[in-house]
């Protein structure tokens, strides 16, 4: 464990909440604590950074904002210090085609969903099961290309994401890694569903840049995580640390896994009984 934290980085869904869902009052009271101690807080994720996330701070109901954020899977940066610190290159229309082209026997049998982010393109196909779920969970409006590649990559964009079941997950990955490994990186952030993106492009490589902008060792933070995305930013921190309900890869890889799941506040839980309370540094 650090003995010195100076940055939190973690990521949201299934780490610090529950899909969706709000910020447990365990883990407000953890970040309250580290706030106050002068701990930079900042979240990794997947989603493209929009003002929902500049303003997550307030949405969950702390009274101050977010240090910094990881947004596309470490694709885009920005903290309060500097804004906007950098953003990935985007995937050529070309590029996406010849992918989809690729892709489209299974997308066409199984009736992948298939949606991208990033670079204004709402592109999306076959919009139902989790896609569906996650448009009505977030406000997200889709343009229905399903069937039409040509006019889903009539924009660039980020990254493509398939969202099926986990037995389809593993025929995209065995079809795609053979001859796109190299370029790209294919990525679970849920189960059934894979992200492919910039094989040089990860939460790590942007927690790195984030900590190099603001004069912070990689030591001195601490991550969470529960999912493949989230391995590069556990391994790149200082302590990388697993939620319960995590997978078992990115348990595999942890320095420590919380006793408590995200549902609990595991993150907030375990921030006070591995770092708050050993250095007197909680008052409840």
């Amino acid at each position: 464990m650090i003995k010195k934290i100076k940055a939190i980085a973690a990521d949201i869904d299934m780490t610090l909440t529950a899909k969706g869902g709000d910020l447990p009052e365990i883990t407000k009271k953890a970040f309250d604590a580290m706030h106050e101690n002068g701990v930079l807080i900042g979240l990794a994720t997947g989603r493209e950074l929009n003002d929902r996330l500049y303003n997550q701070g307030a949405e969950w109901g702390l009274s101050y904002p977010m240090d910094f954020l990881i947004g596309m899977n470490g694709g885009m940066l920005w903290d309060r210090f500097h804004g906007n610190v950098w953003n990935m290159d985007l995937m050529s229309m070309d590029t996406m085609k010849e992918i989809l082209y690729f892709m489209k026997p299974i997308v066409d049998e199984y009736e992948v969903s298939v949606n991208v982010e990033g670079g204004g393109n709402h592109a999306a196909m076959n919009i139902k099961g989790e896609l569906f779920a996650s448009m009505k969970r977030r406000g997200w409006k889709f343009d229905d290309f399903t069937g039409d590649i040509e006019g889903f990559c009539s924009k660039p964009c980020y990254k493509i994401l398939f969202r099926t079941t986990p037995d389809v997950e593993k025929l995209i990955r065995e079809k795609f890694t053979p001859v796109y490994g190299d370029r790209f990186q294919i990525i679970s952030t849920f189960p059934g569903t894979v992200e492919v993106m910039d094989k040089n492009v990860t939460k790590g490589t942007g927690l790195a840049k984030i900590a190099a902008a603001n004069n912070i060792s990689m030591d001195e933070i601490i991550a969470f995580g529960d999912n493949e995305n989230d391995n590069p930013l556990l391994t790149a921190a200082g302590w990388g640390v697993c939620l319960a309900n995590g997978s078992d890869g990115t348990k595999a890889i942890a320095d420590d896994v919380t006793e408590h799941d995200c549902f609990a506040g595991g993150a907030g839980i375990y921030l006070i009984e591995k770092y708050l309370k050993p250095n007197g540094l909680w008052n409840e």
